[in-house]
């Protein structure tokens, strides 16, 4: 093993860390809970206390990778803007305050951009150097791989896919892809036609859809078909070899997959008949190995 470094997976509920090997092998796996309410100070303590420890495990390491939600500028590891899930993170110096905590240089990125560097290093993208990387879970996010490197845009918000608009309401507002593809939307949307007073998870969904629910079938098919439509028009536009989707809404198999497939190549543009769409790993651990593949990626380029 030549090279080893800390990964750091920043969530609104959970924060992972454990020691990435140059092989993308995760050591000593460790998750504890992201201190919200006691502010972004007690955030950044609690990622420098898990890389003290890891470090005491593993004193050789030479580095540090953070994914974090929000925007990034990961020049400087300071966090741009932040949506609510991580509240007063918006402007906090991550980077430089776990970096003076822990004697380590650290590097930041959005969490969506480490899984597609992830990707690129030990994953799907390997080898390419044109790729969207989509992520379909609780929200949508996407990132941007362009000649081999992530582009982040000139305000660090490239691949933020979610805004796309993909339809409108009855005020003819418009409503974006997140409203209409992510988990809580199919879960909504679900309950709206069903009539349901409780909420149905999605893995409930996908379980009634597997026993012949109709109306589930076609709830998880239209969100399908939605996402593949409007990505289809966005990553022609950008002309890539490939595209990558990961994710937990993806998770539930054929009956997704084959509906936003069809529907992405139904697109008239000819490059879309031969993209490559892969999907992404399906690790446990993909957060912590995208945010070790940006450091490894850093160090080579030392």
């Amino acid at each position: 093993m030549s090279d080893a470094v800390i990964g750091v997976d920043i969530g609104g509920t959970k924060i992972a860390a454990g020691i990435v090997t140059s092989e993308g092998e995760v050591l000593s796996p460790r998750t504890v809970p992201t201190p919200l309410v006691e502010g972004p100070q007690a955030v950044m303590d609690a990622v420098s206390l898990q890389v003290d420890l890891l470090q005491t495990e593993k004193p050789e390491v030479r580095a540090v990778g953070i994914g974090t939600a929000g925007l990034v500028d990961s020049t400087r590891g300071v966090i741009v803007h932040a949506n609510p899930n991580l509240p007063g993170w918006t402007g906090m110096p991550l980077g430089p305050t776990v970096s003076a905590a822990t004697k380590q240089p650290v590097y930041v990125d959005n969490d969506v951009n480490a899984l597609a560097i992830g990707e690129g290093r030990f994953g799907a993208g390997r080898g390419f150097r044109e790729v969207v990387y989509v992520a379909v879970g609780t929200g949508i996010g996407g990132a941007l791989v362009r000649g081999g490197e992530i582009w982040r845009g000139t305000h660090f918000s490239a691949g933020e896919v979610r805004y796309l608009v993909a339809g409108w309401d009855e005020q003819h507002n418009p409503v974006i892809l997140e409203d209409y593809a992510s988990g809580p939307a199919l879960e909504k949307r679900y309950q709206k036609l069903s009539g349901s007073i409780d909420r149905l998870s999605l893995r409930q969904i996908t379980e009634r859809a597997h026993d012949g629910d109709t109306l589930a079938v076609q709830v998880i098919e239209e969100g399908a078909r939605i996402l593949g439509h409007v990505l289809g028009g966005f990553v022609g536009i950008l002309d890539v070899e490939m595209l990558i989707i990961g994710g937990g809404v993806p998770n539930i198999g054929d009956l997704w997959w084959n509906a936003f497939e069809h529907a992405l190549r139904q697109n008239e543009l000819i490059q879309l008949q031969n993209l490559r769409v892969a999907a992404a790993s399906s690790s446990t651990h993909a957060g912590l190995i995208g945010a070790g593949a940006i450091a490894l990626n850093a160090l080579d380029s030392h």
